[in-house]
């Protein structure tokens, strides 16, 4: 069997090197000629799986390790029988915590006060469902916007989008979707963005293209007062340099970029592949990761249990950091600035990895609802 996988997916030689020829390529530069032999294709989002590829290959697998699935011509693979695997849902955590680790950096910048705000989630799908989960742990309001779910007659209740987009704090997770009752495609236009009101937190994770981003310029021209956080753009990874000047937040689409995100993306490949070829596992032992970290919390002159979670959740997960990152690049961001700040950030952690040794705070700011909350968001504390 001859097996071509994009070489930065993670544990990939260790999952696959024992059934058959490996071959190890970059997912951007992949061409007819490299899969033409192949068997099975392993692939990221970087890669367009279509007939242009596949055309006279002897491809009979496609994985993904990601959640979505735009990248690949599905309608293409059904007739040329050709089977799929996806790793829907394996990077919802990671998501999520970028979510809440922006909102903490707003919090620190005093552009965000949480006190009596709510936030709308659109999309309520692996990473919506989590978003909602983890609010609910902070006590945090929310208003749900999906009409696929409401269709199912949830018992959670759900709004018009118009009225989601009321909301202070606004957080993306749809898929993008172009046909259908409800296209996801410039879900957020310049009408609906000239209705958002100053001061809102808006919060792409989703896909670039749910938002207009020439009319969401238009916008940040008009009114610099919407706090706009973008991990997705519109013709990434070759982004918009001057909306990227005008975003509060702009990252390279890492939200869902972790460690364990990326290992159960390829778990689920891996178990998917067996599954079809009617394989077996051949792994000697687990290629599962590694014992917490102790992450230390430094002294500080603060009281507001608020601003206490924004700075250890800002500790963990950095997204400033990686927002001067991509503002450093030369010239208009391309493929090459998105992968080399991935490459720098592989190592990623979520909250669950970390240890919290807050032993440097006072009695006072480690009140038993901030621990609480702490634990809640998946840390291990020590006080």
């Amino acid at each position: 069997m001859k097996i071509v996988a994009d070489a930065n997916i993670v544990d990939v030689s260790a999952l696959y090197e024992t059934h058959g020829d490996l071959a190890l390529l970059s997912g951007r530069a992949l061409s007819p000629a490299d899969v033409r032999e192949a068997d099975a294709l392993i692939v990221r989002s970087v890669t367009r799986v279509d007939a242009r590829l596949l055309q006279g290959s002897k491809v009979r697998f496609v994985a993904t390790a990601t959640s979505g699935t735009d990248h690949l011509d599905l309608a293409y693979l059904r007739a040329a029988g050709i089977a799929v695997a996806d790793a829907a849902g394996s990077n919802a955590n990671a998501v999520v915590e970028y979510v809440l680790a922006s909102l903490a950096q707003l919090i620190l910048t005093k552009e965000l006060d949480l006190e009596g705000q709510h936030v709308a989630i659109i999309g309520f799908g692996h990473v919506g469902r989590r978003l909602y989960e983890r609010l609910s742990r902070l006590s945090i309001p929310c208003v749900l916007c999906d009409p696929f779910v409401a269709a199912q007659q949830s018992n959670l209740r759900f709004c018009s989008l118009d009225e989601a987009l009321r909301a202070p704090i606004i957080s993306l997770h749809t898929p993008f979707t172009t046909t259908g009752a409800h296209p996801t495609f410039h879900m957020l236009n310049a009408h609906r963005l000239s209705a958002l009101k100053p001061g809102t937190v808006l919060i792409n994770a989703a896909r670039g293209e749910v938002i207009d981003n020439a009319a969401l310029s238009q916008r940040l021209r008009q009114d610099s007062g919407l706090i706009t956080v973008l991990d997705c753009w519109e013709n990434e990874p070759s982004i918009s340099a001057g909306l990227l000047s005008q975003v509060r937040l702009g990252t390279p689409h890492i939200a869902g970029y972790s460690v364990e995100a990326k290992r159960s993306a390829s778990e689920r490949n891996y178990q998917a592949f067996l599954r079809h070829f009617e394989l077996q596992d051949t792994r000697s032992s687990d290629v599962q990761g590694a014992a917490q970290t102790l992450l230390m919390l430094a002294k500080l002159d603060e009281t507001d249990p608020q601003r206490l979670l924004a700075h250890v959740l800002s500790k963990a997960c950095d997204v400033m950091c990686i927002d001067a990152q991509l503002r450093a690049g030369q010239g208009e961001p391309d493929a090459a600035l998105f992968d080399a700040i991935r490459k720098k950030i592989s190592q990623r952690r979520e909250f669950s990895h970390y240890a919290l040794d807050l032993n440097a705070w006072h009695a006072e700011q480690k009140k038993p609802v901030l621990l609480e909350q702490l634990r809640a968001l998946g840390f291990s504390v020590r006080a």
